[in-house]
C-alpha cells in the first residue's frame, strides 16, 4: 500500500479519536494540515503533484514516522520537478518508507518568495527556490547576482561546495533555523530582444529589457545603456509580443519552455548572471528526522541535485539548436571581457554592500 494511503488511514483514525503518531509534518502548521489529509482537495493536489510518475510504493515495511512536503514553482515537465522526484525516490527507498516526501509543482505551496518566507515560519516544510528568494533569508546571498562573477559551471560548483557556499548555509541556519540541504542549478542568464543583433555591449544601448526585481540586475542593464522593466514573469511573453518591452533575459530552458522564440529574434550568450537554486528545509522538520535519516536526506539532496544539474546543463546545446531552428539569431561566442569591462561599475556600486573580501573570494575561488 502506498504510504499516502497509510496517511489517509491514520487521518481517518484521528477523526474517530484513535491515537496515531505517523504521517505528520513537524511544524505546527503542517501538523494541522496533516489532520485534513483526507480532504478531496488536498488529495487532488497531491495526485497532480505526483503526475510525473515518481511516486512509488515503499520498498520496506518500516512504519512511516515523518511525511514532509516540498514545493517548486515549476511544472512537472521541468528539471526542477524531476530532481525533486529523484529526491523523493532516494529518501523513501533508503529509509524503507519511514520518511515520505510529497512533491508539489506549479506554485501549489506558493510562489518562490512565499515559500522562502514559509520555510522560515514553519508553514512550508521544504522548497526549491531561486537565488533572489534565498536572499529573503540572507540578503547578502544577492552577491551571486554580480555580473560575470563566474567563469563556468566548474567555477560555480567549486564555490557552492566550498567556503562561500558553507558560509551561507551557516548564516541561514543560525538566523532563520532553515537547513540549506544543497545548492541546485538554474544556470547562466542571457539577453534577448526583438530589435537587432547583440554583438557587443554597445548593442544593448536604448533597449527596454524586462528583468527580475533585483537592484543588481538593474545596475547591470544601466551600465550597458539599457532601461528596464520589472513586469511579473507571467506578463513577459505578451509584453514582448506587443512591444511593451524590447527584450528580456533568462536561462536557455526558459526561452524554450515558455516559447519566447515566437516573440524574440535575437539573443547573446553573455551569461551576465548565474542563478542558483536552494533546496531548503524548515529546521523543526529537519530536527524531527532521526540522525541516520538526516544523513539519508542530506545525501539524497546532493545526489538528486546532480540529476537536476546534469539535466539543465546537458540540454543546453540541444536547446540552442532548437531556438536557432525557430529562427533566432544567437551570438554564441561574445567577447566576455568586453562585457566584464562594460559592467565593472556595478562592482564599485555594491562592493560596500557585500564586502570586497567576499566578492574577491568568490571571483578568484580556486577550482
Amino acid at each position: 500500500m502506498r504510504r499516502q494511503c497509510l496517511g489517509l488511514v491514520l487521518a481517518a483514525a484521528m477523526v474517530t479519536g484513535l491515537a496515531a503518531c505517523g504521517g505528520s509534518s513537524s511544524s505546527n502548521t503542517t501538523a494541522a494540515a496533516a489532520e485534513t489529509t483526507a480532504s478531496s482537495s488536498d488529495k487532488a493536489q497531491e495526485d497532480t503533484a505526483a503526475s510525473g510518475g515518481e511516486s512509488s510504493e515503499s520498498a520496506g515495511t518500516a512504519e512511516n514516522y515523518l511525511t514532509f512536503k516540498v514545493g517548486t514553482n515549476h511544472n512537472t515537465d521541468s528539471f526542477f520537478y524531476k530532481g525533486l522526484s529523484e529526491f523523493k525516490k532516494i529518501i523513501e527507498e533508503k529509509t524503507n518508507g519511514a520518511v515520505q516526501v510529497q512533491v508539489f509543482a506549479d506554485e501549489a505551496l506558493g510562489t518562490e518568495g512565499e515559500m522562502a518566507e514559509g520555510v522560515a515560519m514553519g508553514t512550508v516544510d521544504a522548497c526549491l527556490i531561486g537565488s533572489s528568494s534565498v536572499a529573503k533569508l540572507d540578503s547578502n546571498f544577492n552577491v551571486f547576482s554580480l555580473p560575470y562573477l563566474f567563469n563556468d559551471n566548474d567555477h560555480v560548483d567549486a564555490v557552492f561546495a566550498g567556503a562561500p557556499g558553507q558560509h551561507f548555509k551557516d548564516s541561514i541556519w543560525n538566523n532563520n533555523h532553515v537547513k540549506v540541504l544543497d545548492y541546485w542549478d538554474s544556470g547562466f542568464r542571457y539577453y534577448s530582444n526583438s530589435k537587432h543583433e547583440i554583438n557587443s555591449p554597445e548593442d544593448m544601448k536604448g533597449l527596454l529589457i524586462r528583468i527580475p526585481d533585483n537592484p543588481i540586475q538593474a545596475a547591470i542593464a544601466e551600465a550597458l545603456g539599457a532601461s528596464t522593466s520589472t513586469l511579473g514573469y507571467k506578463e513577459v511573453y505578451l509584453a514582448c509580443s506587443n512591444g511593451t518591452v524590447d527584450g528580456q533575459e533568462g536561462p536557455i530552458f526558459a526561452f524554450v519552455d515558455d516559447n519566447f522564440y515566437d516573440v524574440q529574434k535575437y539573443m547573446v550568450l553573455d551569461g551576465h548572471v548565474y542563478t542558483g537554486m536552494g533546496l531548503m528545509m524548515n529546521g523543526n522538520v529537519w530536527e524531527k528526522l532521526k540522525p541516520e535519516d538526516q544523513e539519508i536526506v542530506q545525501q539524497a539532496a546532493v545526489d538528486a541535485g546532480l540529476v537536476e544539474k546534469q539535466g539543465i546543463r546537458d540540454s543546453q546545446a540541444e536547446q540552442i539548436e532548437f531556438l536557432k531552428s525557430k529562427g533566432m539569431v544567437i551570438n554564441e561566442n561574445p567577447d566576455k571581457q568586453a562585457w566584464r569591462d562594460a559592467t565593472a561599475s556595478v562592482y564599485d556600486k555594491f562592493k560596500d554592500t557585500y564586502g570586497e573580501d567576499l566578492i574577491d573570494q568568490i571571483k578568484n575561488f580556486q577550482y
